[in-house]
């Protein structure tokens, strides 16, 4: 757990990085809330949303992990929570893991470079910021592996394997498409509540309205590229099929041709004396033309039923 505290002209910014419970009801006295908010602002089931508690806004953010699991397809999984207890003459800030830039190099950045350093809402901007900037790569690797999975579709290598990856990045993206989504309206009804509409603030909803658009891209990208997977397979296994009800066809129509073969050579072959022909000078060319009639009548039969001909549109 680590703390800092950061004074403006006219307010104090505090940062707590992985609070203990107690630490948090001292916060919750302190800031005259309900403990249970200041207990439960570290769930990692929330989603972005922003309350009002009187004078003090608490506003939840979702950020991005630094280096989350490559099968990582939750919000809970792929960000980590930002709280923050907003009011005019304070900025809590309170989160599990270290930011990315040292507070305090943050804070007299703020105070160097900032025309706005002394108003609450740059110091709520710049998590906003964080959390914008925090897509980019993500998102860019989710491009990335969507060429990949396509690729892989479309020479034909259609594994399990690859299924797997078409179906993380699809719950990837969709994430992160819920993330955005509730982020932008966060950052609408903050910008309202602080009544600014500064030119900071608004580059980067551009930011995250630019990330949206990329995520939904992806997600509908790699939706089609399943459903084609599916599709293709689908089509292998029907082709299959299809080729082994022709073998099947084939031989049924031989069956055809064969049992009355057998059954005239099975009465031939049972060895009675009085069989007629048996004892015929010509017995077995009269035996061999009248199974050649029946082959003959049988295949006119078949030829004339279509069941020698191929299936439509093959």
């Amino acid at each position: 757990m680590s703390q800092n505290e950061m004074h403006f002209k006219a307010f104090k910014w505090v940062d707590v990085v992985d609070p203990s419970p107690a630490v948090l009801e001292h916060l919750a006295t302190l800031l005259k809330l309900p403990q249970k908010v200041l207990i439960n602002c570290l769930n990692p089931d929330y989603l972005p949303h922003v309350e009002d508690f009187g004078g003090t806004q608490f506003v939840v953010l979702r950020l991005m992990e630094p280096h989350p699991p490559s099968t990582a397809d939750t919000v809970q999984e792929l960000t980590t929570k930002i709280v923050l207890f907003v009011s005019e003459d304070s900025v809590y800030s309170i989160h599990r893991l270290p930011l990315s830039e040292d507070i305090s190099a943050v804070f007299q950045k703020m105070k160097q470079h900032s025309h706005d350093a002394g108003t609450v809402a740059h110091v709520v901007a710049y998590f906003f910021e964080r959390v914008s900037i925090g897509f980019d790569a993500p998102l860019v690797e989710l491009e990335r592996k969507v060429d990949h999975f396509e690729e892989h579709i479309f020479k034909g290598e259609r594994t399990k394997s690859a299924l797997r990856e078409g179906y993380y990045i699809k719950r990837q993206a969709s994430a992160f498409k819920k993330v955005l989504r509730f982020t932008l309206e966060v950052q609408e009804e903050v910008m309202q509540s602080l009544e600014t509409t500064a030119g900071h603030m608004l580059v980067i909803k551009d930011r995250f309205e630019r990330n949206l658009f990329y995520a939904d891209d992806v997600f509908e990208n790699v939706q089609s590229l399943l459903s084609m997977h599916l599709a293709l397979a689908s089509q292998k296994t029907n082709e299959a099929s299809f080729k082994t009800n022709e073998i099947v066809r084939v031989l049924t129509v031989l069956t055809i041709f064969f049992l009355p073969l057998n059954f005239l050579a099975g009465v031939y072959g049972m060895n009675f004396d009085r069989i007629p022909l048996l004892q015929h000078e010509h017995g077995f060319w009269y035996a061999l033309g009248m199974m050649l009639i029946m082959s003959m009548g049988l295949f006119i039969y078949v030829f004339r039923k279509g069941w020698l001909r191929p299936p439509p549109g093959k």
